[in-house]
């Protein structure tokens, strides 16, 4: 089927009650979702392996987080979360992996130090280690591409399909921006894309496709993203020839906060448009009044 941005933003729907299910409501983007969803008087449920949030434990537990479900499940398993879906009406799928290997010590590092620290890691994790799906491995199999970018994204939206309350899916998908990753972590993400629009006939499929995202919480990330909105910004008036050089698409394409990207999802939830939203798509959404 042909796909298209969706551009029209006025459309909206006219604002009615909410239930939300966040798949990977405990990471930086999906907390921010949370937390915008709850203000706004949704019930709101979170379901990720560990449930609460760790940051939680560390730092307090804010207000807001008190009127969320922070419910512990594995979207690979179904009867980890079925007695969740009763009367949701928006699902949104914040989970993926970027690389196969130890890249969230470095993501979710708290200094640069400990970022550090993780980057040999990282570089031994790009060497083959074998099949994930190795029986050896079976309690607890190295998460692929495949099984996260891909998987979950269907086996979450074969079980809301029955739902009939449930209006909107909403898919954190990504650009094609960042050189040096295995094309499978696009492909996936492009499978899982196509496999939620084949559902139409059920709910709305709403498809964020943003380039690299920081959170002003973890340090190691903003450093990246002041050099990009840099670059950026220099390079915007060439930013077609560049974008097609090797490696182009990173320095041309805007960082965005995850609560900016938060902001989109919400948005999309209640416009009335289906689609899929670039960059430049989440910027104009997440500027939509909710």
């Amino acid at each position: 089927m042909s796909l298209s941005v969706s551009n029209n933003l006025t459309n909206m729907a006219q604002p009615i009650a909410q239930k939300l299910l966040v798949v990977g409501g405990s990471g930086f983007l999906g907390m921010n979702i949370c937390k915008i969803a709850a203000n706004k008087g949704w019930e709101t449920v979170s379901l990720s392996k560990r449930g609460e949030p760790t940051l939680f434990t560390e730092y307090g537990k804010p207000e807001w987080a008190h009127k969320v479900q922070w419910a512990s499940g594995n979207s690979l398993q179904p009867d980890t979360y079925k007695d969740l879906l009763k009367d949701v009406t928006a699902v949104v799928h914040s989970v993926g992996i970027l690389m196969e290997n130890d890249y969230k010590s470095i993501a979710q590092a708290k200094s640069l130090c400990e970022a550090a620290s993780g980057v040999p890691r990282l570089l031994l994790g790009m060497k083959d280690h074998g099949n994930p799906l190795d029986p050896k491995l079976s309690n607890n199999p190295r998460p692929t591409y495949e099984m996260m970018n891909r998987d979950t994204v269907k086996t979450v939206a074969d079980q809301v399909s029955h739902v009939p309350t449930v209006r909107s899916f909403v898919y954190i998908s990504a650009s094609d921006v960042f050189p040096f990753i295995d094309p499978r972590y696009i492909t996936t993400k492009r499978e899982a894309e196509r496999y939620l629009f084949q559902q139409d006939d059920k709910f709305k499929t709403v498809v964020l496709r943003p380039g690299f995202m920081y959170n002003v919480a973890r340090p190691t990330a903003v450093p990246i993203a002041g050099a990009l909105q840099f670059v950026n910004a220099v390079t915007s008036p060439f930013k077609s020839g560049i974008a097609s050089l090797p490696g182009g698409k990173i320095i041309t394409t805007p960082p965005l906060q995850t609560e900016q990207v938060a902001r989109a999802v919400i948005a999309g939830i209640e416009s009335k448009q289906s689609g899929i939203f670039d960059v430049e798509g989440i910027e104009k959404l997440s500027h939509v009044a909710i």
